[in-house]
């Protein structure tokens, strides 16, 4: 565990918006766009999805993900997306269910605003917990056809400005 939140999030607005554009770029609308877990992108969320997080759940300030894993990325409008898949939780390396839906800014420098949603109830510090990593037995790729009836424990949507 750390001893004390993150630091380093000021640019990581910025960095997100500009790799989700480049990741939109090409792909037509309700089209779907790939997200490797070696990704800028997906790198990026491994630290924005917690940034955001904390700022409605403290427990969030000292967490973070060591992977995001992407089963499905669509461009639902024009500089909108929606990712959907995993996260594999730092303090525990379990996988948790994650849906993060971002929309940038006319200017599309930056997100203009968010919706997340991560983890199902369980142990763990967290009070969510899912497969360890190695063992996650298909887990992972199901998240998706399941989006509706995962019972979310952290949620947080709103405009990225309000920081």
């Amino acid at each position: 565990m750390h001893d004390e939140p993150k630091s380093g999030t000021s640019n990581i607005d910025a960095n997100v918006a500009r790799t989700l554009v480049t990741a939109l770029n090409g792909t037509p609308e309700g089209g779907v766009f790939e997200v490797l877990p070696s990704s800028d992108l997906a790198s990026l969320l491994e630290v924005y999805v917690p940034h955001l997080l904390s700022r409605r759940y403290p427990a969030w300030a000292w967490e973070t993900l060591d992977g995001v894993y992407v089963t499905r990325a669509r461009k639902v409008r024009p500089h909108v997306a929606e990712l959907a898949g995993a996260g594999l939780l730092m303090s525990d390396q379990a996988w948790t269910p994650l849906a993060v839906r971002l929309a940038l800014a006319d200017s599309r420098d930056e997100v203009a605003s968010y919706l997340v949603r991560l983890g199902e109830p369980g142990g763990g510090r967290l009070r969510i917990s899912g497969p360890p990593y190695g063992r996650s037995g298909g887990f992972v790729e199901s998240v998706v056809s399941r989006l509706d009836d995962v019972e979310w424990v952290y949620r947080v949507e709103g405009d990225a400005q309000d920081d």
